[in-house]
């Protein structure tokens, strides 16, 4: 993987990123029309500005953020099929952890390449 393509699949995974995050919200409002937005799960708050937070990290390419974005994505989804009882939206979900898993790459694939880079052009001196 090159720079523009660390670069590329860091771009894609924090867009994807905000575009689950906007499903989130929006769904979270569908879920209060029923009734007040008191009423509405805590954790789909707390999730909301955790995924904020996420994304946040791995627009700023920090690998913790990408590696954490994935794991919570995939685990939050199996811990939502397992309590419903049904794998609903599974190719989606898939192809938001796809392109989780590519900015993983994309994020560590940088650092890789800017510190080869800096090794590259750094002044040698001999004593």
């Amino acid at each position: 993987m090159n720079l523009e393509q660390a670069n590329t699949a860091i771009r894609i995974a924090w867009k994807m990123s905000l575009i689950s995050i906007g499903v989130t919200i929006a769904l979270t409002f569908v879920y209060a029309s029923g009734g007040s937005l008191a009423q509405v799960d805590w954790w789909n708050w707390v999730d909301i500005v955790l995924m904020l937070a996420l994304t946040y990290g791995v627009y700023k390419k920090h690998r913790a953020s990408a590696v954490t974005l994935f794991v919570y994505y995939v685990v939050g989804k199996i811990y939502i099929w397992i309590f419903s009882g049904a794998i609903i939206g599974l190719p989606v979900a898939a192809i938001f952890a796809y392109f989780f898993f590519r900015g993983i790459q994309g994020v560590f694939a940088y650092h890789r390449l800017i510190r080869d880079l800096a090794e590259d052009t750094a002044v040698h001196y001999s004593v």
